[in-house]
């Protein structure tokens, strides 16, 4: 049995050290955040309300002085497709499903912050994961950018009212993370074990916001900026007690979950029957790393540098790119000082993946973002309903296969699909 234990390390290794992990990141860098905001092509940056806030412009959660508690549903289908010389069909893609939290609480300062300071909180939390990372070889056909919402999220911000219609926040977001540890040993009788290990850890990000408010108060300007917000996972695999065979520790390590770093402007009416935001995001997806990180590391084994480096995969060459939005609300006054709000919006992603013209099969494709919405507010209750609904439209594009490292990668392979979403929220003020 102990000879089996070289062998079975190896074995392991050999299946992890040509695969990489496929890239995924926070719902709400793809869906949005809040049902309002969701339902106006994610908009916000001067036309966020209530706990939308938290994640559309920290600045405006000052805005708000009554306590509210919000709480909702939502949830995401996708259906992709490649068709080409070797695949054709539907591509494999888990649904999304999450509950919602989110709170806004005016802070009850005194002197120079009286009604300033507003705290808000966000929670994205999936029903049936805390974080995922796939580890898929890079010839599997999958849609990296498209179908990466697997995570629970975490914002929390804090809104201050600066006076004379300007306003000025910051916060942070937060997204899980994973290591772990996998050792295989031997024990005294010569028998195979191996120990494992993990630990969920939390990856962090700045935000921050500012806004400033006409004097009439019907129209706002106002830009958002999140940090890069980058999910690592770790595990490293030792063989110890294996006889005369040394091995160097891999490491079975990658970004799981990756929001580039953005920033968003915006110009809204914010008063009167009719509103509207106009804007765009800018989204620095150039500094994506790429999913592998090197499986060996120099610091951790005994050969000199030249000999303990393993290669790394090519660069992914992303491209940032800026994602125009407009959203519009009507909203009507019924009976009982009832209010009732009609929504809708179009957003254009750009797509930051390149052609796909090697092995490689990570597609992407232009998106348009559709998006339609309703809210209520009850004049005699202190409860208010949000839902909305997003058609996220990916314009098919072709991949033309060229010759690699002297072999031919032949025939043209064309990508599709659509990503179906919506949900609903209930907010109480209290």
């Amino acid at each position: 049995m102990a000879k089996l234990a070289p062998l079975s390390f190896a074995g392991l290794a050999l299946g992890l050290l040509g695969v990489v992990s496929r890239v995924e990141a926070s719902p709400q860098n793809v869906l949005g955040f809040g049902a309002r905001a969701m339902g106006m092509a994610s908009t916000g940056a001067a036309s966020a309300e209530g706990p939308d806030a938290v994640y559309g412009n920290p600045a405006l959660l000052s805005a708000n002085r009554v306590t509210q508690l919000q709480l909702g549903f939502e949830g995401a289908v996708f259906s992709l497709r490649a068709d080409g010389p070797a695949v054709r069909g539907q591509v494999p893609a888990s649904p999304f499903r999450a509950t919602t939290i989110g709170a806004v609480l005016p802070l009850p300062f005194g002197g120079g912050l009286r009604d300033r300071l507003t705290l808000g909180l966000g929670f994205v939390t999936p029903t049936d994961v805390v974080v995922r990372a796939r580890i898929l070889y890079p010839e599997r056909v999958q849609f990296p950018v498209a179908d990466r919402v697997q995570s629970v999220a975490v914002q929390v911000g804090v809104g201050l009212a600066l006076g004379h219609g300007f306003r000025l926040g910051g916060g942070v977001a937060a997204l899980a993370a994973l290591r772990g540890s996998v050792v295989v040993q031997t024990d005294s009788s010569g028998r195979v074990g191996t120990q494992v290990e993990d630990t969920l850890v939390a990856s962090y990000a700045p935000s921050a916001g500012l806004s400033w408010e006409s004097a009439s108060g019907r129209y706002r300007v106002g830009v958002a900026f999140r940090g890069a917000l980058i999910g690592r996972f770790n595990v490293v695999i030792r063989a110890e007690n294996l006889g005369s065979l040394t091995i160097p520790p891999l490491n079975i390590s990658g970004v799981a979950q990756f929001d580039p770093s953005q920033v968003a402007w915006e110009a809204a009416r914010i008063e009167g029957p009719w509103r509207a935001a106009l804007g765009a995001t800018y989204a620095h997806w150039v500094s994506y790393p790429g999913p592998a990180e090197a499986t060996v590391r120099c610091s951790d084994a005994a050969p000199p540098a030249a000999e303990c480096s393993a290669p790394l995969p090519t660069p992914p060459g992303y491209r940032s790119v800026v994602t125009p939005r407009l959203g519009v609300e009507r909203r009507v006054e019924l009976a009982s000082a009832t209010v009732m709000a009609l929504r809708a919006g179009y957003a254009f992603e750009p797509t930051p993946v390149p052609e796909q013209v090697g092995r490689g099969n990570a597609f992407d494709m232009h998106r348009s973002v559709v998006t339609a919405g309703f809210g209520v507010v009850f004049g005699r209750l202190p409860l208010g309903i949000d839902g909305f609904a997003q058609v996220h439209v990916l314009h098919p594009r072709d991949h033309r296969k060229h010759v690699v490292d002297g072999a031919p990668v032949d025939g043209t392979l064309t990508t599709s699909g659509h990503v179906l979403a919506g949900g609903i929220a209930v907010t109480a003020r209290l």
